[in-house]
């Protein structure tokens, strides 16, 4: 239906919007609130938080040294041999109550743990939830039927010992109690919203960005989709925030790379610079292809811009408030050793105006392909002026 008809209409029932021309229309739907924040417990990433705590790493035993001592002392031989097994087949790459997590996230069950146990010995409704999410691979599919009996051995030790009562008296009262509050400041950050409008040309399916705060998380903050993540209540919310800004992205962005503009983006490879960069990255993180380290990149200027706007990037040991653009360098240049010299450059780009409103993200990169912004032996210079101040429009 187009938009006058819509007037038309409104005006014979005596709809609120009489009068607005689409172009009005189209700036109220601009300034609307997008996001739909839900904010819940869960038991069964509790209990795989618990089995990476029982597993006894040091880093565990500084953040829940009184759970450890509680349900690690007595434990029968079986069980501890169990947790161990865990322990050796995940690794010390990974931490088990994490990995645990995004093998069963899209698990379905009720917050209960025999119903956990029951949907455990179905393979197929194992195998379908795994399928399903953004961790699906043969390798991931093999590792969980490795952990499988060794899982289904503590948490009938768990079962037995009346976990499940214990987290619902000792735990979850407090969880409950917090979640209106945290609710409360999340929905401070419309995130849906942000990221379309500042990407112009791409709409979410889904408006519902969901947090699961955990009593037994902490350290970790983990992305189970890219619109759904659990924290650690006692955990602040900005990085939780700024999880979502980044993951949502990729999609958008990974296209840009991959397909949109994979001749300009891959002519970048022939820069000196971009591959010393990518060199300190790989030291950071592990080696990564040249696509995916462009992928991070151009991920990371818009987040940048986005969250400096929400003010959720802040210098560290810093008594004082500082404008946006010195903290953004000052995070660029503490990342990775100065790693991501081209998500700089990109970024000086956006704070010197060049992406207007109403110009979606594509377009913008278009431009500084087509006007030589971005091509081989300009990103050193282009990083070196960003950094050492406030950048110009032009170039």
């Amino acid at each position: 239906m187009t938009c006058q008809k819509l007037v038309v209409i409104g005006a014979w029932l005596g709809m609120g919007f009489v009068g607005l021309g689409c172009n009005q229309q189209e700036q109220l739907k601009a300034r609307s609130f997008r996001t739909s924040w839900v904010v819940k417990p869960s038991l069964k990433f509790e209990i795989c938080n618990l089995i990476g705590i029982l597993t006894g790493r040091e880093i565990y035993q500084q953040h829940h040294p009184q759970i450890y001592r509680e349900w690690r002392a007595n434990l029968p031989a079986n069980v501890t041999a169990a947790l161990e097994a865990i322990d050796q087949n995940i690794g010390p790459n990974w931490p088990p109550g994490p990995r645990l997590s995004l093998l069963l996230s899209n698990l379905s069950t009720a917050d209960s743990l025999s119903l956990f146990l029951t949907a455990l010995q179905d393979d197929e409704k194992v195998q379908t939830g795994l399928s399903g999410s953004d961790y699906h691979s043969p390798r991931n599919w093999k590792q969980w039927l490795e952990l499988k009996p060794h899982v289904q051995t503590v948490l009938k030790y768990l079962e037995s010992t009346h976990f499940e009562s214990y987290w619902r008296s000792r735990m979850l009262p407090e969880l409950t109690s917090k979640i209106a509050s945290l609710k409360q400041e999340l929905q401070a950050y419309d995130v849906v919203g942000d990221i379309e409008r500042f990407l112009g040309d791409y709409e979410f399916r889904s408006d519902t960005l969901t947090v699961y705060v955990l009593a037994l998380a902490q350290p970790h903050e983990l992305r189970l989709t890219s619109q759904s993540r659990y924290t650690d209540v006692r955990l602040p919310m900005r990085p939780v925030i700024r999880g979502f800004y980044q993951e949502m992205l990729h999609p958008y962005c990974d296209r840009l790379v991959d397909s949109l503009f994979a001749a300009e983006f891959a002519a970048l490879q022939s820069d000196t610079f971009l591959q010393e960069c990518q060199g300190k990255s790989a030291g950071n993180v592990g080696a990564m292809s040249f696509a995916e380290f462009l992928k991070k990149n151009v991920v990371l200027a818009a987040e940048l811009w986005l969250a400096q706007r929400r003010q959720l990037i802040a210098l560290q040991n810093a008594g004082q408030n500082y404008e946006a653009g010195i903290v953004v360098r000052s995070y660029l240049e503490q990342k990775d050793g100065g790693a991501h010299a081209l998500a700089a450059v990109i970024y000086s780009y956006l704070e010197s105006g060049l992406k207007i409103e109403r110009v979606s993200y594509a377009s913008f990169m278009k431009d500084l392909f087509a006007t030589g912004r971005l091509k081989p032996g300009k990103i050193g210079p282009r990083y070196r002026e960003f950094m050492s101040g406030p950048a110009g429009a032009t170039e």
